[in-house]
C-alpha cells in the first residue's frame, strides 16, 4: 500500500449514507411526472449522475415528451427537502481523519452535484480533509467512464496508477479501473457478488476493515 500518495473518495454510499434518499427523491419526482420506472434502473444506475438516468427514462419511458433538465431540477428539489435525514457512513468520518495523516493527499471524486457535496462537506466539516473536489458539472462523461477519475488525478498532480479510490458501486469501480487507479470496493451499498463483478483490487465490509487493510490506527476508526 505504500505505491499510493493519493486517496480518493466517492461521496454517495462511501462518505454519506445518501443512495436511499436520492431513490426516494427521483421516485417522488417520477411519480410527478407519471413515469412508473422499473426497480432494476435503480441499481442499475447507481454510481452514476441524476442526468444520466433521468434522461434514459425520459427517452425509454416518457417518450421524449419531457425535458429532462426539468425533471432533474425537480428532483434536486425534492432531495433539498431531505437533507436533513443524511448521516455519515458509519466509521467514514474517523476514516478520513486518520487517512489525511496517512496519504499526501484526499480528493473527492463524485457524480453529486456541487451544491450537494459543498452541503455535505459544511454539515460534517470536510472541508479541511481534502485538496481536490471533482463533481458531476466539472466533467462531460460519467461513471462507469473514466473521466472522473483521470481528471482528479490530473488534479492531485498525480499519475492514476499512484491513486487508491474507495468505491460503493459497481459503476464507479469500473471508472476508476478504466483510469488506471486501484480501488477498493466497500459494500455499503452493493454486495459482495455484485461488486466482484467490477473486479476491484480490494474489497472490504466497513472503514474498520479497511483502516485494518490500509495499516492504519483501527482502534481510533470504531
Amino acid at each position: 500500500m505504500d505505491q499510493f500518495r493519493a486517496l480518493i473518495f466517492d461521496m454517495d454510499g462511501v462518505i454519506i449514507d445518501t443512495e436511499p434518499l436520492h431513490a426516494e427523491a427521483k421516485r417522488i419526482t417520477f411519480e410527478r411526472y407519471g413515469i412508473t420506472v422499473p426497480e432494476r434502473l435503480y441499481v442499475e444506475f447507481r454510481g452514476r449522475s441524476d442526468l444520466d438516468m433521468v434522461e434514459h427514462v425520459v427517452r425509454e419511458l416518457a417518450g421524449g415528451a419531457l425535458s429532462a433538465a426539468e425533471v432533474v431540477g425537480h428532483k434536486h428539489e425534492v432531495f433539498r427537502t431531505l437533507h436533513e435525514k443524511i448521516a455519515p457512513i458509519e466509521g467514514a468520518l474517523e476514516f478520513i481523519r486518520l487517512a489525511r495523516r496517512r496519504f499526501d493527499r484526499l480528493a473527492l471524486a463524485t457524480s453529486a452535484t456541487k451544491k450537494n457535496q459543498e452541503f455535505a462537506f459544511d454539515r460534517f466539516g470536510l472541508r479541511p480533509f481534502f485538496d481536490v473536489v471533482v463533481t458531476s458539472e466539472e466533467i462531460s462523461r460519467t461513471k462507469p467512464h473514466p473521466e472522473p477519475y483521470l481528471k482528479t488525478a490530473e488534479r492531485l498532480g498525480l499519475s492514476p496508477g499512484a491513486c487508491l479510490v474507495i468505491e460503493d458501486s459497481t459503476n464507479g469501480v469500473l471508472s476508476a479501473r478504466a483510469a488506471g487507479c486501484a480501488v477498493v470496493a466497500i459494500t455499503t451499498s452493493f454486495s459482495r457478488e455484485e461488486l466482484k463483478e467490477a473486479s476491484p483490487d480490494f474489497m472490504v465490509d466497513s472503514f474498520l476493515e479497511l483502516a485494518s487493510l490500509l495499516e492504519l490506527d483501527a482502534r481510533s476508526a470504531v
